[in-house]
């Protein structure tokens, strides 16, 4: 019976070997094609060639040949061992865009590699200041995340556990004609309003509200991915939300679902803090979170095609208040009127603006 045993034993761990031989054989088998995109600094422009140096390490076997995509898309295909190429990039969205080489040997053995690069705009925004057309009361208690204008109506949302809220103010005389408090355990954040629905998100929950335009009676709740809610707006067919990052989402207002992701970009690299958002004229304008900055972004390309600097709004129009103004946040566009709103969390005063651009 000893005898047996040690037999028995002799043979599951000679199997076992075997069988991690023949694994790790098969892992080492795979074809691995290193990758050198030159120049070698990592950020390259719109419309720059780039220069793809490569090599494929096999352990044994032929290779049958190597295929390289970007993003998904093949862009070259070789049967040689090492090689350069080149892609031309103007057709690339910007942001950070992901190579990957295919290997496959003539047995159809198959291994991957990729590596990563940063296309930035080939955009120089334009710059622009501002011109005060108007300055308006605003409630100094708002802390300003949504922000939008539809049918001489004003809608704000606003953020902060315990007081956020939904506003409604009539654009004749700017009062509050209706208001919605959020539940305590909710963090109110951007707002925009689509086929007499309002939605909602919020800052840390992931979840978002959708409403009747009307009531502000709840319709329906949703979740999304993406860690934070932001700022978000729509262009008519699909809604649009920022999380603070440099990407935008597209999001189906029917099923909430995920449509597809931007990332934005200027002629430096990618530009991260997006908060409140307004579709104008084809253009998301938003706000950097800090800043005194709202950038035009192309939302085709994710290319920032234009910067508002708005240093000095409010400093010349303060008031006495208790609590201090905080941060640029609220963009607000009425259309029927070509009328550009602005204002900030917590500022005493929102402002009508029009745009002067900078000739220096």
């Amino acid at each position: 019976m000893r005898t047996l045993t040690v037999f028995t034993f002799f043979v599951l761990v000679t199997s076992f070997v075997l069988v991690n031989c023949a694994q790790s054989s098969k892992r080492i088998r795979k074809p691995v094609t290193s990758i050198k995109i030159i120049p070698k600094n990592n950020k390259h422009t719109v419309g720059d060639k780039l220069t793809v140096d490569f090599k494929t390490k096999i352990k044994d076997g032929s290779l049958s040949k190597t295929e390289f995509f970007v993003d998904g898309k093949s862009v070259f295909t070789s049967d040689k061992i090492e090689g350069s190429f080149e892609i031309e990039s103007h057709n690339i969205e910007v942001g950070t865009r992901y190579l990957k080489a295919v290997s496959t040997l003539s047995d159809g053995t198959t291994g991957e590699n990729y590596t990563d690069f940063l296309l930035v705009s080939d955009i120089i925004p334009q710059k622009f200041g501002y011109k005060i057309i108007k300055a308006l009361p605003h409630g100094s208690d708002h802390f300003t995340e949504g922000f939008e204008i539809r049918n001489g109506f004003l809608y704000e949302g606003t953020g902060q556990e315990g007081s956020s809220f939904i506003y409604k103010i009539d654009l004749s005389n700017w009062k509050v004609v209706k208001e919605y408090k959020l539940d305590d355990k909710y963090f109110g954040e951007g707002i925009t309003i689509l086929n007499d629905k309002l939605y909602q998100l919020t800052y840390k929950t992931q979840i978002g509200f959708v409403r009747d335009l009307k009531t502000f009676e709840l319709i329906k709740t949703f979740t999304y991915k993406n860690a934070q809610g932001w700022g978000f707006t729509n262009d008519g067919k699909y809604l649009i939300m920022s999380d603070g990052t440099e990407f935008l989402t597209y999001l189906d207002p029917e099923t909430l679902a995920e449509v597809k992701r931007i990332q934005v970009c200027n002629q430096k690299g990618v530009v991260t803090n997006i908060n409140e958002l307004e579709y104008i004229n084809g253009e998301i304008w938003a706000n950097i979170w800090t800043t005194d900055t709202i950038v035009r972004i192309d939302p085709k390309t994710g290319k920032i095609v234009a910067e508002i600097d708005l240093k000095g709004l409010l400093s010349s129009n303060l008031t006495n208040q208790k609590t201090p103004a905080d941060v640029l946040n609220g963009i607000a566009y009425d259309n029927d009127k070509n009328k550009i709103y602005v204002t900030g969390k917590l500022w005493p005063k929102l402002f009508e603006i029009e745009l002067v651009k900078n000739t220096k």
